[in-house]
């Protein structure tokens, strides 16, 4: 059975910090979707000592400009 909990206070800094790894395997199949240009994914938490105050998963991706070149006929 599944319990969700949200860890609190002090002594709860390592249950915060495994809630998030939880949370990361939970979301690896769609975090790892469509990252055929990300050049890497940035996880941040934000935690303090009586709960996780931000959570974040940033894809960062690489531009790419292509050029179109048109062909020209030649009859």
């Amino acid at each position: 059975m599944k319990i969700n909990s949200y860890p609190t206070g002090g002594e709860n800094i390592e249950k915060s910090i495994i809630a998030i790894g939880q949370s990361l395997i939970a979301r690896a199949k769609e975090i790892s979707k469509d990252i055929d240009k990300v050049t890497s994914i940035t996880i941040y938490a934000n935690i303090n000592p009586c709960e996780i105050v931000n959570f974040d998963i940033t894809k960062n991706y690489t531009a790419i400009y292509e050029e179109i070149v048109e062909e020209k006929n030649s009859n």
